[in-house]
């Protein structure tokens, strides 16, 4: 087939596929143009406003001021501030304004969404509880009616309320302007389109109202960068229908395009982005499998991108289209389906303005919408290279960015960090643990690893840390001594990219690599600074003093007090007491390990309550890297994943039949695992094991497809 031929017709179906996209939006807005408000009276029900408020002393006395000025009756009426996780003086301002205050610290639990849990569960379980719990946020301001249009709405029966959650007018130029469009766009406009046509709407985390009997049965279990979203597919999924309120009004401030922008951003892109991976598979399913077609407008609503992303879209097919046609590399009229979709979405922009009674002010802030462009790429960038998407992130504050600014201080972490442990928890893991497939992961990074190692010297007993690859995910599945000392380690990292793949498709992102061959000199350069004495056990032919030597001319000053490398036997036929005495009399504080997975994690959990060690890690074949008689692969290998295809170019006799074994459970065992984890929320039952003796993966001085 002609080359020009098939462009075109990629080009005109990609076009095709993004014009419907335009055509429900304009739908919508048509639709919003016929809404009309169907309040009813209300006013009986007891109500517990629940504030969110981490570190917001600054922003906190308007959102409490607004509250105070309610309509609704005061007397049914509690306000209740949470102080998540603050090092500045919320509870103090919340309790000056006359609102009860809750004070959470757990500091290993940041996020709105676990402090809204955390809260409702107490207000819950009070002998006389409230009929309902609104949220509001903590920066936000609360139009007077906003309590008694959300309890219209749920005193006729929803279970279920969003109210109209617009943006304030507190800053100037187009970049505020823009984002009071997006907002009446969305938050006005889709919303009373869906309403109009019968259908319910989604929650946007600030301004909702929930029934109590819902929270009782449905507890809130959203904690990502977009819970709203997510506790929004879950209510549809358990055929719960949230309503929309238009007379409930409140209203936050606008992030902009500076770093505020960025990181709001940030969390809702990559926030929906997870939920699309981890909730789309059900909708569809509940749809298709069970024909539960009441769901078939959710799966479409998720399904729309988002404006900036569509318009990006449309901008880049029908720019490419045109620029190809033209030139004569393909037909011109693959253009047309652009044409259309851009036309479309024009018709949507304004039209819904004018449903949404939009002021001037909106219609020329339009003209900054590629500067808007230009940061969401960026946003999708970092969305691409990995950035944490998913995590929570608190957006930087007015005051915070003017004192930036002015070079007075640095905006607030998105939760305050534990101070370093020294007892006997210390370098411990945080609940935050994600189960893959059987075997758990923490989710850190090679520098909070770093940090784990250090804080936990000292303590009793012994850190055991894994650098779990795919041969570990494949032993574990096979030999049950191996899954118990995985699930016994206290760190496991993901060395390997076939697990951070693994964990990208059940739904829960690690944030990346922590290869063994990096920690270790990343762990040297540290112990340097902080006086931590390693010890060096396993390899063979003098590899483990080469690699010391090597160590202690990168870092001078590092403390390498011992290497040793013992008899190559079976497991129960090793030296122990002979091996455990040699590092005793070095002294050391974290003893590196490199006799190969799976000998060298099984040899760690049968000794580690004697190890005179307070962290013992399993290395791999790190000592050969370090020594220099292994070739690490190059900086674009490791970044793509591609690291395993080095290492089998460089020992293809050794590596080969190993590989392959782990490609055939990958492929056939790990990935339909993962899939059914992500769809159904939970892992099928594992294949039977062969017994402890069932080694299956011969143990590697490496990295099994790392």
């Amino acid at each position: 087939m002609d080359a020009g031929l098939v462009g075109t017709l990629v080009l005109v179906v990609a076009g095709a596929a993004v014009a419907p996209a335009a055509l429900y939006l304009l739908a919508l807005a048509l639709a919003a143009l016929r809404h009309r408000s169907a309040a009813t009276a209300g006013g009986v029900s007891r109500i517990a406003v629940l504030i969110p408020a981490h570190n917001e002393a600054e922003l906190l006395p308007r959102c409490l001021a607004s509250l105070a000025a309610q309509t609704y009756p005061a007397d049914r009426c509690r306000v209740v501030v949470v102080a998540d996780n603050c090092d500045d003086d919320t509870a103090i301002v919340a309790r000056s304004a006359g609102a009860e205050v809750m004070v959470r610290e757990e500091p290993g639990l940041p996020g709105k969404g676990r402090a809204l849990r955390w809260a409702m569960d107490r207000l819950i379980a009070e002998p006389a509880p409230a009929d309902g719990i609104a949220v509001v946020d903590a920066d936000s301001v609360a139009a007077p009616g906003l309590i008694a249009g959300l309890e219209a709405v749920m005193a006729a029966g929803a279970e279920a309320v969003q109210g109209e959650y617009l943006v304030l007018d507190d800053s100037t130029g187009r970049a505020t302007a823009l984002r009071q469009a997006a907002f009446l766009l969305f938050h006005r406009v889709r919303f009373a389109g869906r309403d109009a046509l019968g259908m319910p709407c989604a929650l946007v985390g600030n301004g909702m109202l929930f029934r109590r009997s819902l929270l009782e049965r449905l507890p809130w279990d959203a904690f990502t960068g977009a819970e709203d979203l997510e506790y929004s597919v879950d209510l549809r999924l358990a055929g719960v229908r949230p309503c929309f309120a238009p007379e409930a009004g409140v209203a936050g401030p606008a992030s902009g395009l500076g770093r505020a922008g960025a990181t709001q951003r940030m969390r809702w892109e990559g926030g929906r982005a997870h939920v699309i991976r981890t909730r789309m598979p059900r909708l569809v399913w509940a749809v298709v499998g069970h024909g539960r077609w009441s769901l078939l407008d959710a799966v479409v609503d998720l399904a729309v991108p988002p404006l900036g992303l569509l318009l990006l879209l449309i901008l880049l097919g029908g720019t490419a289209s045109l620029v190809a046609g033209l030139t004569g590399a393909i037909f011109l009229w693959a253009a047309i389906p652009w044409g259309a979709s851009a036309a479309l979405l024009a018709a949507y922009v304004l039209v819904g303005l004018r449903a949404a009674r939009a002021p001037a002010s909106a219609y020329l802030a339009l003209l900054s919408t590629p500067r808007f462009l230009v940061a969401k790429l960026g946003t999708y960038r970092r969305m691409l290279r990995g950035s944490g998407a998913e995590r929570w992130e608190r957006t930087e504050r007015p005051g915070e960015a003017r004192r930036r600014a002015q070079g007075d201080g640095a905006p607030a972490p998105a939760a305050p960090p534990s101070p370093p442990a020294s007892g006997p928890s210390a370098g411990r893991t945080s609940a935050t643990r994600v189960d893959l497939l059987g075997v758990p992961i923490d989710p850190v990074d090679q520098g909070e690893a770093v940090r784990r190692l250090l804080a936990a010297v000292g303590a009793e007993p012994p850190l055991q840390v894994c650098t779990v690859n795919l041969q570990f995910m494949v032993t574990a599945r096979r030999q049950p001594a191996v899954a118990r000392a995985l699930r016994g380690a206290g760190l496991n990292v993901a060395d390997g990219a076939p697990v951070v793949w693994l964990s990208r498709l059940t739904g829960h992102r690690l944030p990346g690599r922590v290869a063994g061959s990096d920690l270790v000199p990343a762990l040297a350069g540290q112990a340097e600074l902080s006086g931590t004495r390693l010890f060096l056990l396993g390899g063979q032919d003098g590899v483990a003093e080469e690699a010391a030597e090597e160590l202690r001319r990168r870092h001078p000053r590092l403390r390498v007090t011992g290497t040793m490398e013992p008899p190559h036997a079976a497991l129960d036929e090793m030296p122990d007491d002979e091996i455990i005495r040699r590092v005793a009399e070095a002294g050391a504080d974290i003893l590196l390990v490199g006799f190969g997975h799976p000998k060298q994690d099984l040899w760690i959990a049968a000794n580690r309550h004697r190890l005179p060690v307070s962290v013992a890690i399993g290395v791999g074949g790190s000592f050969d890297l370090i020594a220099g008689r292994l070739r690490r692969a190059p900086a674009w290998a490791r970044r793509s994943g591609l690291e395993w295809l080095y290492r089998l170019a460089q020992e293809p006799r050794r590596l080969g039949l190993r590989y392959a074994t782990c490609a055939a459970w990958l492929l056939g065992v790990l990935v339909p695992h993962a899939a059914w984890q992500r769809i159904a929320g939970g892992a099928p039952p594992a294949p039977a094991t062969s017994g402890d003796d069932a080694i299956g993966v011969e143990p590697d001085r490496g990295t099994a497809l790392s």
